[in-house]
């Protein structure tokens, strides 16, 4: 009896350290990244091993074994040789003037002509009456010309497109469905970098939503200016701080792309400033480090923080965790607040992200995006 106990729970043991590997086993990257001439690195529990053969054919990308304690092949990875990248660490304010493409419906009348046409709250209307819609003023025009006939509203919902036909209410003041549209935004930032080789220039970190809806904001044209910072409004407890500031008329690019991990445009101004190397995600460690930001005026100064975490599973935009430890910022700001989006991280001498988010528990302490991740979108 008491060897078949025994026998059991050797089963046990065994079919839960297979489920332990199996679970770990997944956890592991597929793909790495190294500089020409290097490995990639692994862990104290795997190795990243290559036939030499096919490193060498290679110049680009090659296939590897993970291999458990060095040991254990358990699935394949790729590879990536990339070259050393320079950019122009920037850490300045801009403003930004965005037009969407199609407007985006932040409110509806309850019962009205719109709603019952299947609209709804955070739809972008693309066209209406068969005609293209950049603004608030073409859509009204376009309903005020229906002399009470049904018409076709194209939207985008979801990223998927949709046809839907909306009868207008006659009123006093002529035609109406009852719908409120939001057609541009502006507002203050930080740029990240200025990259010399595709000309392009990186701010923020996270995409520009609308305010009502939380939508990413379709972007039809669109400019970066100068601007500059006048004053703060300090950080506290669930009450996130923000930079104050002007907008000016220089233009320092055109807006190309709006998207979850920043905003890019191609530069129509010059920029300089010091080039620092590109870290990999592997390079960065929990540990010191700094931010460049502007809190005042349009120079910006370098501040101390710290690296509590690095996890590139938090979100797309989430892959550090970071701790305000300047008393000089921590005196001007009470830590991170809106309009620092975009603030360069730095360590060890290389560029390795972006602030993204302050945590609304402790605006001492918030998120920044891997350097990487932006430079895929742009």
């Amino acid at each position: 009896m008491k060897k078949a106990i025994k026998r059991i729970s050797i089963s046990v043991i065994a079919a839960l350290l297979i489920a332990a590997l199996g679970i770990y086993s997944a956890r592991i990257p597929t793909v790495y990244n190294c500089r020409p001439g290097e490995e990639p690195a692994g862990s104290v529990l795997y190795t990243v091993d290559a036939d030499p053969a096919e490193t060498v054919q290679s110049s680009e990308s090659y296939t590897a074994k993970i291999k458990l304690f060095g040991l254990l092949p358990i699935k394949n990875a790729v590879v990536n040789r990339i070259a050393q990248k320079q950019l122009v660490v920037l850490g300045t304010p801009f403003g930004v003037k965005l037009y969407t493409k199609g407007v985006i419906v932040v409110d509806a009348e309850e019962g009205s002509a719109g709603i019952a046409s299947g609209i709804q709250v955070g739809d972008i209307i693309l066209t209406y009456n068969d005609a293209e819609i950049r603004s608030n003023e073409e859509l009204a025009a376009q309903v005020q010309s229906c002399g009470g006939q049904r018409q076709k509203a194209r939207i985008l919902r979801n990223q998927r497109e949709q046809t839907l036909w909306v009868t207008p209410e006659k009123t006093s003041d002529g035609y109406t469905i009852g719908l409120w549209v939001r057609d541009s935004t502006a507002g203050l930032g930080t740029l990240t970098y200025y990259d010399p080789e595709t000309d392009m220039v990186a701010g923020l970190g996270h995409s520009i939503s609308d305010v009502d809806t939380g939508l990413t904001m379709p972007v039809d044209s669109g400019t970066l200016v100068s601007a500059g910072i006048t004053g703060v409004k300090t950080g506290e407890k669930n009450e996130p701080g923000e930079l104050l500031g002007y907008l000016e008329d220089q233009e320092l690019a055109e807006i190309t792309t709006n998207c979850e991990t920043g905003l890019f445009g191609a530069a129509t101004a010059e920029f300089t400033g010091v080039s620092y190397p590109v870290a990999m995600q592997d390079e960065i460690v929990e540990g010191d480090a700094q931010i460049l930001c502007t809190v005042l005026g349009k120079t910006p100064e370098t501040y101390s923080i710290r690296i509590t975490r690095v996890n590139n599973n938090l979100s797309e935009t989430r892959n550090l965790c970071i701790q305000v430890t300047d008393q000089r910022l921590l005196e001007a700001t009470g830590g991170i607040v809106q309009g620092m989006s975009g603030s360069p991280i730095l360590q060890n001498g290389k560029i390795i992200g972006a602030v993204t988010h302050v945590l609304l528990s402790d605006p001492t302490a918030g998120y920044g995006i891997f350097i990487e991740n932006m430079l895929k979108s742009q």
